[in-house]
């Protein structure tokens, strides 16, 4: 017989969901210790490991010791894994699997950190450096999410992490933890408004906070940086079916 398989499931959130299913039909099919008077009790009278007539054991202890809301994490962090994996795999086709794998688990670890949704960030780091961990820029900046050595070594101070110098922008781990700290912290700093934020990650706070009271706003000619970022980051939803946008205050 053919493994039955849950197209739309990956495999670690389906085995999370028949762990989920079996808990409960086990809770569920069991008497409980009012219907059935044949329960046996420890010598202390304190309820010990219960047997049924059939001698097998009952829900009550594994009830006790089961908890839905872990089961339920559980699948939704390995689906959201899943996901960010597949639009890595579509998109950043140059990373070896186990790099993409890699990959994901950061977007999704810092992303919660900081409140950002992955694929955002996934968007962000095309933009910046089309999935390249050795890029440089003209101006020094480096690596997957593109910190300049001067921002790296400040965010380093601010999350406690010890500093290593520029070649450490080129660790993926290192350079998506600061980064996205980085762009965390401008995101507070403009009050969670995304256009703002990513202008300023760009073209860094004083060249924002400049052309906001010039001008008393951005214009379209700059921009495009962010534009760029938000169409990607649209790209990726529809691959994964979603056309709708999930950050508050995108614009």
């Amino acid at each position: 017989m053919a493994d039955f398989e849950v197209p739309w499931l990956p495999r670690p959130a389906l085995a999370a969901l028949v762990g989920l299913v079996a808990a409960f039909a086990l809770v569920v099919g069991q008497p409980s210790a009012v219907e059935d008077p044949s329960l046996s009790l420890s010598t202390s009278g304190a309820p010990d490991i219960l047997l049924t007539r059939g001698g097998l054991p009952s829900a009550a202890p594994v009830a006790a010791g089961w908890n839905p809301h872990t089961l339920l994490s559980e699948i939704r962090e390995a689906a959201q894994l899943d996901a960010v994996r597949r639009v890595l795999d579509q998109h950043a086709g140059r990373l070896p699997a186990r790099d993409i794998e890699r990959l994901a688990g950061m977007l999704i670890e810092e992303g919660r950190r900081e409140g950002i949704d992955p694929l955002f960030l996934a968007a962000l780091i095309r933009v910046e450096s089309a999935f390249s961990n050795e890029a440089i820029s003209n101006k020094g900046a480096r690596g997957l999410m593109q910190v300049m050595p001067a921002t790296g070594r400040e965010m380093a101070v601010r999350l406690g992490l010890a500093w290593g110098g520029v070649e450490q922008l080129h660790d993926p781990a290192t350079n998506v933890r600061l980064g996205t700290g980085y762009l965390g912290r401008l995101l507070e700093l403009y009050r969670g408004n995304y256009r703002l934020a990513v202008t300023a990650y760009n073209r860094g706070p004083r060249g924002v906070r400049y052309l906001v009271k010039r001008d008393g706003g951005l214009g379209r000619e700059y921009t495009e940086y962010f534009r760029k970022i938000q169409e990607t980051y649209q790209v990726y939803l529809r691959s994964l079916g979603t056309t709708g946008v999930v950050l508050q205050n995108f614009g």
